[in-house]
């Protein structure tokens, strides 16, 4: 079992942090052994990385995560994620935008994988959705919704996706694959999104799904923003 906190591992990650010194923080962490760099990634993510003001925060990302994202990504993510839920960190730095743009241009990243599968869900407003989907896709609003079909669920993203499908001239099997991907979730957001999709776009019921009936007017109110859209899901939970 992995070792999670070595007292010595954190005196010194904290004395680097401090001092702001990520070069020898990152001198260390690679002259550590395989066991010992375990330790210190669980004592960056849960105690170094979280006691950091949103500047040196990024500042570290920068200097390290980057160096080696197949090391260091979610390690950071982790204690981004943390810091995101207490207020104290966002996604707008430029430092996490160049690193998201990075990647944009490419057909296949690990990197964009799984930075989006971490953040999404846990993102408060459609407008942060939509941020980090346009940092990491820029316009490609095909790979924006398959994304968000595959992230686990929350309203904003729901939000997000019932718009991206509203820009895109979707063919109807396309829009229908969507929405299979979103029913294998089985929760009643995801039976209530589907639901309003169908009806919507003016699509056959997917199989094995018995839609909800759904006035016209009811539908046109999706249209007039997120509050209105979240009234609707829950409104047929």
């Amino acid at each position: 079992m992995d070792k999670r906190y070595n007292p010595v591992i954190f005196s010194k990650l904290q004395s680097y942090a401090r001092s702001e010194d990520w070069q020898g923080m990152l001198a260390y962490l690679r002259g550590l052994s395989h066991s010992a760099f375990r330790t210190a990634g669980y004592v960056l993510a849960e105690k170094v990385l979280p006691a950091l003001d949103a500047d040196n925060y990024w500042a570290c990302f920068h200097h390290i995560a980057l160096t080696d994202t197949k090391a260091f990504l979610m390690t950071f993510l982790k204690a981004a994620l943390q810091k995101y839920g207490n207020g104290s960190l966002g996604f707008a730095d430029n430092r996490f935008l160049d690193f998201a743009h990075s990647t944009a241009s490419q057909t296949v990243s690990l990197d964009r994988q799984k930075s989006l599968k971490a953040i999404l869900p846990v993102l408060h407003t459609p407008a942060e959705v939509e941020g980090l989907l346009s940092a990491f896709c820029n316009d490609d609003s095909e790979r924006k919704a398959n994304y968000l079909a595959i992230a686990e669920e929350s309203m904003p993203c729901y939000y997000a996706l019932f718009q991206t499908m509203r820009k895109i001239d979707y063919s109807t099997e396309k829009l229908e694959r969507i929405l299979m991907q979103i029913i294998r979730r089985s929760t009643p957001l995801a039976y209530n999104f589907v639901s309003i999709t169908q009806a919507y776009f003016d699509i056959g019921k997917p199989k094995g799904f018995y839609s909800l009936t759904l006035q016209p007017y009811e539908l046109s109110g999706m249209e007039s923003g997120f509050d209105s859209f979240a009234k609707m899901m829950n409104k047929i939970r």
